[in-house]
């Protein structure tokens, strides 16, 4: 296991963002994603567990209490300003208690930079946002649907301080290979190469599985990997990325 590596126990004394020692299971992985997927029962149960266990009170998964827990410990000075890309559910409040938060959704619908309600319109491949704005940012669950996630990162990068971190997750299994489901074709829009599959919103199809391979391929960035209970669950992680100082 990499130094890089980090282990915790997020829930040991209760929800990271309200404090419940109360919470929920329940089955979110259907048959048809966990066949599409290829996932084996333990697999499955894997997934459940990271989305489907829940605070009674506030709501917040394990994976986006693993996402606060982690971005509570490497959160640069006070007030910095924070870029939150895309909406991770319920993860709003607790940043904003954090530091200044400018907030994204990605409407392809509407022109790029546009306003829309408290949020931003941004493409994360194409920020508007000037180099150098930000201490922190964040996403959740958006690098799987993009053809060119690496470039998405780099964008993300160029719009954080020298010293700036990127806190994400992304569905991972670290037994496997990364596998493409879409690729551009000939017209330039995403063909599937695989059968279709989508994580929750159908809007937003699934362009990569990532296996361990991923990790691997951005250690020069990563600072970090924190896992939570890695011996039982290994998809319940947040990877810290450094913009170089």
């Amino acid at each position: 296991m990499s130094r890089t590596h980090r282990f915790c126990r997020i829930d040991r004394k209760g929800c990271v963002h309200c404090g419940c020692r109360r919470f929920e299971q329940e089955a979110v992985i259907d048959d048809r994603l966990a066949a599409t997927w290829e996932l084996s029962p333990r697999e499955r149960r894997w997934f459940d567990r990271r989305e489907g266990h829940r605070c009674r009170d506030c709501g917040m998964s394990r994976r986006v209490r693993m996402l606060l827990w982690t971005l509570r410990r490497v959160c640069p000075g006070p007030d910095p300003e924070i870029l939150h890309l895309n909406e991770t559910n319920a993860l709003g409040p607790a940043l904003e208690r954090m530091g200044r938060v400018t907030q994204t959704v990605h409407r392809p619908d509407r022109p790029p930079g546009a306003r829309i309600g408290a949020a931003w319109n941004q493409d994360m491949t194409r920020l508007s946002f000037a180099e150098g704005r930000f201490d922190l940012a964040v996403h959740s669950e958006t690098l799987e649907h993009l053809a060119d996630y690496g470039r998405a990162l780099a964008e993300v990068r160029r719009v954080l301080k020298p010293g700036g971190l990127q806190v994400y997750t992304v569905p991972l299994l670290h037994a496997r290979t990364t596998r493409r489901r879409m690729r551009p074709g000939a017209s330039g829009r995403l063909e599937p190469c695989l059968p279709p599959s989508h994580h929750g919103d159908a809007e937003f199809p699934v362009v990569w599985e990532f296996g361990g391979d991923f990790i691997r391929r951005r250690a020069a960035s990563i600072q970090a990997v924190y896992f939570d209970n890695y011996w039982r669950n290994r998809t319940v992680f947040a990877v810290v990325e450094a913009k170089a100082g």
